[in-house]
């Protein structure tokens, strides 16, 4: 039974209990969505976005937005740079939005910081500059200084940020601010030894100082820029900074050198045809001013030409990309979501199954306290009937037995001294004890034994004991049982007590009372009893009566069964007892 209850504990605690789950995936996986980002990024750097959402697309297959974690950021992160390079600003902010809230519930400073300058460049290009440094600002504070563990190596850096910050004072027409954020950009840049983003803040440096503007500060910062494109191989860089040397020639006005450079930057346009949009449209822009202003006709249609061109080839290639880009990205989303409503599902499922389990365990629990319960009760009603059969045996026949051994050893001593009248005496007595002895023997075993547990046994019993007693004295027994008594069951305490209550009446009836007539009426409903024992002796005076052990031991018995005994006799009326017993 203890074995039971111990599984009936624990059993709903192993029934909450789930097999822990990596946050991350295998081995296996990660190299492939690694392998995924590697080419992903390769596509994005050769403004290839359609073929990059393709390898994107692939990482949806292996992971899950339900579950935060690196690779699901970085996978958002990509996305937005695809929808950034594409111009779908609101669904790259949305994306982005995406990112930070993973971020956050990864709890990781890097990503969230990474995340606000994404927030922040697209708020930027959305000609929203002032929350664009308000994300900007979020940014620095939850971003520290490098080095980063490889997986973040891809991340926004401090340099990065300081730099978007300066773009964003530039729209604001806050020079001074612009110079101080490329300034920091710089420094952080020269920290990490990241040469492309020296270069950058240089150029950001030279188009503050143009607003300014301060031309010989612009014009230094942009042929450092120049020098360090070159170094670099960042053509783009390159390109933009002879844009911005040929701007400064020509608030300077100096028209050869302006033509001269944009020459320079027409030959690296010419000679790397897939240089960014974005830098070359930048170049082309200085071109076209510079050219409207000193009346160069055929070069102004020349750079209106190359221009329209990119334009329109841009607008075709990028056309194509975002009807592929925007078709996956529903089909990602759809996947995303009937994943998601499947997991919805099964944890649904898996939580009323559980729910099932529970109440089933409560109910189990309730069974085996209930059996527990009834096989305890049971093992203290054992308990308490041996208990009284013992003391019916010590009270009933212990007491006969020790009368008898008394008598016998006086017949002994009377038998030694020849008292043969003393002798006979004592022997009458002796086997009116034996007798006694058995009939409660025999009224014990009765009494327990089942196969007499209905009312019709007890009142043949009863009748029995009456006849015999009152033939003897030849007394009218009139014995009164309905013929609608029905088949009704008693338990042993009510058996025994009820019988051994009525067998005592009927015995001082026969004995005492001095009666020609004894009356037994029994009345029986669904759920009491009621004998009525009625004679016509000589009666007794109740006040003055002194009550012996009989009566004694029928109000105990009637206690016992939680019966109401009734004792009426008045001299020369009769005595009338009843005895009302519940059934239960």
């Amino acid at each position: 039974m203890n074995y039971c209850l111990l599984f009936l504990f624990l059993f709903p605690l192993a029934l909450f209990a789930q097999p822990t789950r990596s946050a991350e995936l295998d081995r296996k996986d990660q190299a492939l969505i690694q392998e995924a980002f590697n080419h992903a990024n390769a596509y994005m750097e050769a403004n290839q976005y359609d073929s990059a959402q393709v390898w994107l697309n692939s990482i949806y297959l292996k992971l899950s937005y339900s579950e935060p974690s690196l690779f699901s950021y970085l996978l958002t992160s990509r996305q937005a740079e695809v929808y950034y390079y594409n111009n779908l600003h609101q669904l790259g902010l949305q994306e982005a939005l995406k990112g930070e809230n993973i971020a956050t519930l990864l709890k990781d400073s890097l990503l969230i910081a990474d995340a606000c300058n994404f927030i922040g460049l697209f708020y930027l290009n959305s000609n929203r500059p002032e929350d664009a440094l308000r994300y900007f600002r979020k940014g620095l504070r939850h971003i520290h200084p490098p080095p980063y563990p490889p997986k973040y190596d891809d991340l926004s850096m401090p340099h990065h940020i300081y730099g978007n910050m300066a773009e964003a004072f530039e729209k604001l027409n806050q020079p001074d601010s612009a110079i101080a954020n490329s300034r920091l950009s710089l420094l952080k840049a020269k920290e990490v030894n990241k040469d492309r983003g020296i270069a950058i803040a240089h150029l950001n440096l030279g188009m503050a100082f143009i607003h300014k503007p301060i031309i010989d500060s612009a014009r230094k910062y942009f042929q450092l820029a120049n020098v360090l494109s070159i170094q670099g191989d960042d053509f783009d860089v390159e390109l933009t900074s002879f844009g911005g040397l040929a701007e400064c020639a020509s608030l300077a006005g100096n028209e050869n050198l302006a033509l001269s450079v944009l020459n320079q930057g027409f030959e690296l346009l010419k000679k790397y045809p897939q240089l960014n949009d974005y830098f070359s449209m930048l170049f082309l822009e200085n071109a076209l001013q510079i050219y409207q202003k000193f009346g160069k006709q055929e070069e102004l249609i020349h750079a209106l030409g190359l221009k329209t061109q990119i334009q329109k080839e841009t607008y075709e290639r990028n056309n194509t990309q975002i009807q592929s880009i925007l078709s996956t990205s529903l089909s990602n989303e759809k996947l995303i979501f009937n994943l998601e409503l499947a997991e919805s599902k099964n944890k649904q499922s898996l939580a009323n199954t559980r729910l099932y389990l529970v109440l089933l365990v409560f109910l189990l629990c309730i069974i085996g306290f209930i059996a527990y319960r009834y096989y305890s009760l049971q093992r203290l009603r054992l308990a308490n009937l041996r208990t009284k059969i013992s003391q019916d045996l010590h009270d009933e026949v212990g007491a006969t037995l020790s009368g008898i051994a008394m008598y016998s050893y006086i017949t002994k001593e009377q038998i030694k001294k020849q008292q043969h009248q003393d002798v006979d005496a004592s022997l009458d007595l002796i086997k009116d004890n034996a007798g006694e002895m058995v009939a409660k023997l025999n009224d014990i075993v009765w009494a327990v034994n089942p196969a007499h547990d209905s009312l019709h046994a007890l009142l043949f019993r009863l009748k029995e004991f009456a006849l015999q007693l009152t033939a003897a004295k030849e007394i009218n027994l009139q014995f009164a049982i309905p013929e609608s008594l029905g088949d009704l069951k008693l338990s042993m305490q009510e058996r025994k007590n009820s019988y051994l209550i009525c067998k005592e009446a009927i015995n001082n009836a026969v004995k005492y009372s001095q009666c020609q007539r004894l009356e037994i009426e029994v009345i029986a409903s669904q759920n009491a009893i009621q004998f009525l024992i009625k004679d016509d002796g000589k009666g007794f005076e109740k006040s003055s009566a002194i009550y012996g052990n009989g009566l004694i031991n029928m109000e105990h018995r009637a206690q016992e069964i939680d019966a109401k005994l009734t004792i009426d006799s008045s001299p020369n009326q009769g005595t009338t007892i009843k005895l009302n017993c519940k059934i239960t």
